[in-house]
Parts: structure tokens; C-alpha cells; sequence
């Protein structure tokens, strides 16, 4: 008889078989096939969630057991060694592992769906899954949904991967592995389907993931309660909504948490340009240690910092602190979560958005009934800002809603929740032109407006190619000496100048082609009764632009300007080398979808 190991993996290579046969062509064993592979999937990223997140525990216990220590003569608390020790792991790891630790949070699980058809390598996955344990256990102020549906989708990947699958499909098991990851953590399998439609699928509702997305959400939330219990983190003490009048003072919530949320974004930036513009830090020691260290100085006065912050969480919401306690903490939190990713650090922002809503929502209530005698419960506010903060950071009202609904299982406040929510989400799009991924992918060059549309070429400028070996000709130049320049010359066209250097048009040999048929009028003709005007860019403009250019006018070679209103030329940009550098963009991003038509696009 086989062995009991032996018998998951005959099971799997006869799903396997039945994916590859010919059977699997028709309708009723390729629905039959999808339901079974979703099923699967949902129980190994449930599985896969479970694990993460009692390793996630086991860590966290283990620095905590360091943190009681107390040396023989001195009374120290030893909480500030915590994030220090977590913090020399997690740089070496990423020393080791450069490129694999640059493909963290969920951004990247968005990429690795509209760029590589979902194929997420096994080694990117388990690294994921090490060091966001070893990070958040050791006290980095971060949350594990982003590492969750890392997780997810790169399980999703792998057993498409296995199974052979093509890309459609394995893009469609590595969303949906990620939405059935999320449900596991949070025990939330609603609110897992919508952060895969929100989010991973960019508000896709026609993608024909949806179907694996819910059937996955629901097994892995299944398999979740099973193994770790049907519990809910947030202990909510008695509440009231209170009347109708009040619904003002939620609307000011909500753009509150609006500008928290920007606050959020511009603080990142800050640390960002901080980190690689004005130190120019690449050591991976010397960007996280400090920040470990003042981290752990700061615990020894707020241990409510430390890790995801439920427990802190549950403290807010039984009014335990006073209110300059919650300012600070707020405050304290917002930076830190910000310093710890730009640092390096691994983990997501769900936790940490949640906390904040709770500090904003109790601090907003507790300050307008100090200030205008009202009587707002710190409670209600601090739940709604909960789902306020959420979705303007991570811009998903839909999800956040039913985040706070699910993890607190009360529905009574949903109505202000789904208010703050949107309005908080609409301040950012406001703001921001955009939702965070957007703007992030918009970034790297992919328009999510165009599903997907890839424009590296947006991301170079002019002056990153432009060459400054070109040929050049006076205006008065006579036609024979023109023609013998232009045989020489090294790209083709000439670009005729006058006496202060402007430019005033291009020759090519196609230009000259008719003169030099007709010999009586050829020795009268000059370059300046031969100049074809062309377009031109100038060094800021993106090399997108000058490719739909040299596309719309037939060109190979396009001048380069001081500026439109100074025709100056300082050097040329060719259709090769746009060519060429679009190539090793693409092998850089390991993409081979050239999925912008440059020609059809408007100027």
C-alpha cells in the first residue's frame, strides 16, 4: 500500500494528467478542472497562511522572552535590542539576495500579473515568507497582508507552474492566491475576494479570475478557522453610533483620514529621497540599523509600538490612554511605518493603516468633545476611522469596509465606516490624480487605465540617449558639397544650422534623391533650398515622445533643442537607439510584451 505522503502526490499528478489530456479541451472537464484547482489552491494558501502566520507568533514570543531579561546589577529593559537583532538578519538577507528582496509588497504581485503572465519563482516566495516573519517578530511596526498575498500568489504561480498550465491560467491562480491568502490571515474571506478584485485585479470585474478568487477565498478561510479557531482579534467595548447630527462630524473623519493618508505618502517620499538621493545609502546595514535602533529606543517607553499592534489596538478602543498618549503614538506610528519600508524592512501596511485609523478616529472624537462639549463616542470613531485610513492608503473602500467588518464582527457602525471610507479614498484620488498602485505603476510605466499598457519608454529621457556625435551643415553649404557630406555622414541626415547655431531642418539622402537627377539645377541649389523641417524634442522630454515622432513623420534620426523657443541643437537621438534600450529594459523587467503601440498613439 502506498504510504500516506505518497497519496497527495498520486492525486496531484493524476489532476496534473487530466490538465493536459485532451479531455481537458471540452466544456465540462475544463469547469470540472478549474472548481478542482481552486479548491486546491485555496487549501494550500490557506495552509500556507496558517503557517505564516503561527511561525509569525513563535517569533514574536521568542524576542519577547529576550526582552524580559534583565541584567544582574542594571534594571534594563532589553526591548531595544529586539528590532536591532531582527534588523541585522533582515539586512543580510537582503545582501544575499538583492534581487529577489527588491520583489516585495503587493506592487509587485500586480507587476509579476501584467508583466510575466503570473510566473512567481519558488525562491521569491520562500524568501518572502522567511523574512516578513523574522521582521515583523521582531518588532518592525509593519503588518502581514502584503506578505500574505505575496505568499498567496506565489503559491498560486507554482502550482500552475507544476501543472503546466498557460499564462491565462496562471495568472488567474496567482490573483487568486493572493485574495485566498488574505482571507486566511484575516479570517475574512469576503473582504480576500474583494482585496483581489480592488487591488490585485485593478477593479476588474469582468476578469474570469473572480470565480477562482471566491472558490479559494472560501477554502482558505475554511481551513484558517479550522486550524487556528473562529475567534476575532479586536475586543469592542459597548458603543452607540448616536443620531442623525452627528453624520458632519464623520464626513470630517473621513477627509481627516484622507489627509493622514497623504501624510502617509509624503512622508515615504521624504524617507525615500532621504534614503537614496541626499545619503545615497545602498548598504543594506546602513539604511535599516539606525532606524532598528531608535526604534528600540522608543519602545522602551511605548511598547504598544512594537509588532502588528493589535494588542495596542484593543487598548485604544478601552480608552486606556490618555489623549497626548494617542497624539503621540499617531505620530510615532506613521513615521516609523514610513522609515521601516524605505529602510528595507519587509511587511504591509493593513495593520499599520488600522491602528492608525483607531488613534485618528479616537483622537478626532475625543478632542471635538473637549473643544465643543459634545458627546461623540471615541469608540465608534476610532472603529470607523479604522476603515477611513485603510482605504486612503491603500485605496480600497470596498475592502477596507468589509475588513472592519469581518475582523470586528459588528455591523452596526457599517454606515458612517462605509462613508468615511469613501470620502477618504476620494480625497486621494483628488490629490493624487490617481490610486496609490496606479500612480506607483504609472511609476514603473504600466497605465492600468489601458489594462496593463506597458510604457518603459516613459521612464527614460531624452538626454539618457541622445548622441552627440552628429553631422552638421551650414545652410549656404553648395549641392555638391552637400552630397558628398551627406555619403559620409555617419547616421544618414545631416542637420542644416545657421550662423548661431540653430537648428533649421534635416537633409537625408531620400531629400536630394530628385535634385541629383536634374544636373542643371543641381549646381544652383544650396542646403537651405533642401532642408526638410522636422519635428524636434528636447533633453526632459521622455523618449516616448520621440519615438511616437520619428514613427509619425518616417524618421530615423530625430534633433535635439535647447527648447522650442531656442532651437539651439545639442544633439541627435536615433530610432536604433531608442531600439535598444527598450530591449534592455524589457530583458531587465523580465518581460517580453511589447505591448505599447508607440505609432497609434496620439501626440
Amino acid at each position: 500500500m502506498p504510504s500516506a505522503w505518497n497519496i497527495p502526490l498520486q492525486l496531484f499528478t493524476r489532476l496534473t494528467r487530466v490538465f493536459q489530456s485532451r479531455y481537458a479541451r471540452t466544456d465540462i472537464y475544463r469547469y470540472l478542472g478549474h472548481v478542482v484547482m481552486s479548491i486546491i489552491l485555496g487549501l494550500v494558501a490557506g495552509l500556507a497562511g496558517v503557517l505564516f502566520h503561527t511561525l509569525l507568533e513563535w517569533m514574536r514570543r521568542a524576542f519577547e522572552i529576550i526582552s524580559l531579561l534583565k541584567f544582574d546589577f542594571y534594571d534594563i529593559d532589553l526591548i531595544f535590542v529586539i528590532p536591532v537583532l531582527g534588523g541585522v538578519i533582515i539586512a543580510g538577507m537582503t545582501r544575499l539576495f538583492p534581487d529577489i528582496a527588491r520583489e516585495k509588497d503587493v506592487l509587485s504581485v500586480i507587476k509579476s500579473i501584467l508583466l510575466r503572465d503570473g510566473k512567481i519563482p519558488i525562491k521569491t516566495t520562500i524568501f518572502h515568507f522567511i523574512a516578513p516573519i523574522i521582521s515583523i517578530g521582531s518588532g518592525a511596526p509593519l503588518g502581514p497582508e502584503g506578505p500574505a498575498a505575496k505568499i498567496g500568489s506565489g503559491v498560486g504561480s507554482y502550482l500552475s507552474q507544476l501543472l503546466r498550465l498557460g499564462p491565462v491560467d496562471m495568472r488567474m491562480y496567482a490573483s487568486a492566491g493572493a485574495g485566498a491568502a488574505i482571507a486566511a490571515v484575516f479570517n475574512a474571506p469576503i473582504a480576500g475576494v474583494f482585496f483581489g478584485i480592488e487591488v490585485i485585479l485593478m477593479n476588474d470585474l469582468k476578469n474570469q479570475a473572480l470565480s477562482a478568487l471566491i472558490i479559494s477565498s472560501v477554502v482558505a478561510d475554511v481551513i484558517s478557522r479550522a486550524l487556528l479557531g473562529n475567534h476575532h482579534v479586536f475586543l469592542i467595548p459597548a458603543y452607540s453610533t448616536g443620531p442623525i447630527s452627528e453624520y458632519p462630524f464623520y464626513l470630517v473623519l473621513g477627509i481627516l483620514c484622507g489627509f493622514l493618508s497623504l501624510l502617509f505618502f509624503w512622508l515615504r517620499r521624504c524617507f525615500r529621497h532621504l534614503y537614496n538621493n541626499t545619503l545615497k545609502l545602498e548598504n543594506a546595514w546602513l539604511r535599516l540599523l539606525p532606524v532598528t535602533l531608535l526604534f528600540g529606543i522608543i519602545l522602551i517607553e511605548f511598547h504598544q509600538l512594537y509588532g502588528i499592534g493589535y494588542s495596542a489596538i484593543n487598548d485604544v478602543l478601552a480608552m486606556k490612554f490618555p489623549l497626548e498618549v494617542v497624539f503621540l503614538l499617531l505620530l510615532l506610528k506613521i513615521v516609523f511605518v514610513c522609515l521601516f519600508l524605505e529602510a528595507g524592512s519587509y511587511g504591509g501596511v493593513f495593520a499599520p493603516s488600522l491602528m492608525m485609523g483607531v488613534l485618528l478616529g479616537c483622537a478626532f472624537a475625543c478632542t471635538v468633545n473637549a473643544a465643543l462639549g459634545t458627546s461623540l463616542s471615541p469608540v465608534t470613531f476610532a472603529l470607523v476611522g479604522m476603515g477611513g485610513v485603510l482605504a486612503g492608503i491603500n485605496s480600497m473602500p470596498l475592502t477596507s469596509v468589509l475588513l472592519v467588518f469581518e475582523v470586528t464582527n459588528d455591523y452596526r457602525f457599517v454606515l458612517p465606516l462605509m462613508l468615511v471610507s469613501v470620502i477618504a479614498y476620494l480625497v486621494v484620488v483628488y490629490v493624487n490624480h490617481g490610486t496609490a498602485y496606479s500612480n506607483d505603476l504609472l511609476l514603473e510605466g504600466i497605465d492600468v487605465s489601458k489594462r496593463g499598457e506597458i510604457d518603459l519608454l516613459g521612464k527614460i529621457k531624452v538626454a539618457d540617449l541622445k548622441r552627440i556625435d552628429y553631422d552638421t551643415i551650414d545652410y549656404r553649404t553648395p549641392f555638391p558639397v552637400l552630397v558628398r557630406r551627406l555619403l559620409d555622414s555617419i547616421h544618414g541626415d545631416i542637420c542644416v544650422i545657421n550662423d548661431r547655431q540653430r537648428l533649421l531642418g534635416v537633409i537625408s539622402l531620400n531629400d536630394i534623391r530628385q535634385a541629383i537627377t536634374s544636373m542643371e539645377l543641381s549646381d544652383l541649389l544650396i542646403a537651405g533650398d533642401l532642408i526638410n523641417r522636422v519635428p524636434t524634442v528636447t533633453d526632459p522630454d521622455p523618449v516616448s515622445v520621440a519615438i511616437q515622432r520619428l514613427e509619425e513623420y518616417h524618421l530615423q534620426t530625430i534633433p535635439v533643442v535647447m527648447s522650442a523657443a531656442n532651437p539651439t541643437l545639442t544633439g541627435i537621438l536615433t530610432h536604433r537607439d531608442i531600439l535598444h534600450a527598450y530591449s534592455l529594459l524589457l530583458e531587465k523587467m523580465g518581460t517580453d510584451q511589447y505591448l505599447v503601440n508607440y505609432s497609434s498613439r496620439k501626440k
